[in-house]
């Protein structure tokens, strides 16, 4: 609790963004950020429509505020965590915000009806072994989160929109599973092809933890563009 206080008192620097983020307590925020820089770099290089974007799973809402720094005119967040939207709605109202980010409080798409040009969703990339916990669900992903999210995607984005998926092989190289949700879906559910997919190796882990992470040698974060069929 105490940790959680500090950060949210202090703010944590995020090397893609110009200011501070003050997360609320149970609130996902990255403590690396090559996942951050391989989409910093992504909308350097975007050309298409930035009329609006939606961000499932906005967490401490550093992708959304990435893509308002990039000129998206309006941005539809959600999550189902309380704590995300209470810290973000506190956020845009010191930064007057509020007239381009539109929050919602829901699973996945919820009643967000738009056909959008992008839809960005960093999901858990490890697949739960037990009940999650409410806390646990920015980590963990059940086994319908994959199939729910690309069935409701593909009703909302418009025609030359692109879906983009920011994940890890971290469950393949910890022996997790050998499965990938984002090679499963392209491979079988015949709604969307691949455009790119950039990949990004994990710096090594500090020399002061204790913990074995003699994987992260073999680690890369994803970013997969895909776009309809």
């Amino acid at each position: 609790m105490n940790s959680a206080w500090q950060w949210y008192e202090k703010g944590v620097s995020i090397p893609v963004l110009r200011n501070k983020i003050h997360p609320y307590y149970g609130t996902y925020f990255p403590t690396r950020f090559e996942h951050l820089e391989l989409f910093e770099n992504w909308l350097n290089r975007y050309k298409g429509a930035k009329k609006s974007a939606i961000d499932i799973g906005v967490g401490s809402g550093i992708l959304t505020l990435q893509m308002v720094k990039h000129k998206f005119q309006k941005i539809y967040a959600t999550d189902i965590n309380p704590n995300a939207i209470l810290g973000m709605r506190e956020f845009m109202e010191e930064t007057n915000l509020s007239r381009k980010i539109e929050l919602h409080f829901t699973h996945l798409f919820g009643n967000c009806t738009i056909q959008t040009e992008l839809i960005v969703f960093n999901p858990p990339w490890i697949p739960e072994s037990h009940d999650s916990k409410s806390i646990d669900q920015a980590i963990y992903y059940d086994a319908s989160l994959f199939p729910d999210f690309f069935a409701q995607a593909i009703k909302r984005l418009a025609p030359d929109g692109r879906v983009l998926l920011i994940f890890s092989n971290l469950a393949q190289i910890t022996k997790v599973t050998n499965e990938h949700p984002i090679e499963k879906e392209l491979a079988e559910g015949k709604r969307f092809k691949l455009e790119k997919c950039f990949k990004k190796s994990v710096k090594a882990a500090s020399t002061k933890t204790n913990r074995d992470q003699h994987w992260r040698a073999q680690e890369e974060v994803e970013l997969w563009v895909l776009s309809k069929l």
